[in-house]
């Protein structure tokens, strides 16, 4: 049954956020209104300065729909920040540990995992460790590395049922380079920022002279190739 979400999508009201943001992650959005009240959201984002004006549950949808949506350039700008109540905050404060509150609080319980929802976007966003949609247990893997604001280098492990994946990236003098781990009876599509008139090299040989590793399609602005278990070393020069 399709469902009809009866807010106009081109308000821009700041107690529409999370209730734009759910109803998006839910599939009530219909799908010609769905790019309108993605870019809502980030407008209202933007009005609060990239400020986190929600909560334990609000927050973790918002993670989720913004990377979905290939908007991790909006979640590294809200947490890459110390003066308003956040991430950032809780560590200028002294925080070795999640807080309870955004501000945290010393009236609050200062070791408290509810806040933790970035930790996920960390490993399956930044480092980009994730599963196809139909995959199970990590059996078709995606390595999709998610290149934002000025951060230079990333690695992820996720311990699997079949083994452990690794994701380690670097920018470094115009090269981007992946280190990647696929275990074995698995599969992955790995995703490198890359164009046709790049370079890419595996190990220390060209893509086009190997048969293991498959050039599948370019797809804006990003090459993906399809491999096998293993462990294999990326390097993307541009031309």
């Amino acid at each position: 049954m399709k469902v009809r979400v009866f807010i106009s999508v081109m308000q821009e009201k700041s107690w529409i956020r999370i209730k734009l943001t759910i109803a998006v992650y839910m599939k009530l959005v219909e799908p010609k209104y769905k790019e309108a009240v993605v870019q809502n959201i980030v407008n209202d984002i933007r009005k609060h300065h990239n400020s986190l004006t929600s909560g334990d549950i609000g927050y973790r949808y918002l993670l989720k729909v913004l990377d979905d949506e290939d908007r991790s350039d909006v979640i590294y700008e809200m947490n890459n920040r110390t003066d308003v109540p956040g991430y950032g905050y809780q560590l200028e404060k002294g925080a070795t540990s999640l807080t309870e509150s955004w501000q945290a609080l010393s009236s609050v319980s200062n070791n408290h995992l509810m806040l933790g929802h970035l930790m996920e976007w960390l490993y399956a966003g930044l480092a980009g460790i994730r599963q196809s949609e139909n995959s199970v247990a990590f059996k078709n893997i995606i390595i999709l590395p998610d290149l934002v604001g000025n951060i230079t280098s990333a690695k992820a492990t996720y311990q699997s049922v079949y083994g452990l994946i690794i994701s380690d990236w670097k920018k470094e003098n115009h090269e981007f380079k992946l280190k990647v781990t696929i275990p074995a009876n698995t599969s992955a599509t790995i995703y490198l920022p890359a164009d046709s008139s790049s370079v890419i090299e595996e190990g220390n040989s060209s893509m086009h002279d190997r048969e293991d590793v498959k050039l599948a399609v370019y797809e804006k602005g990003k090459a993906l190739i399809k491999v096998g278990s293993g462990t294999y070393t990326f390097i993307v020069k541009k031309q």
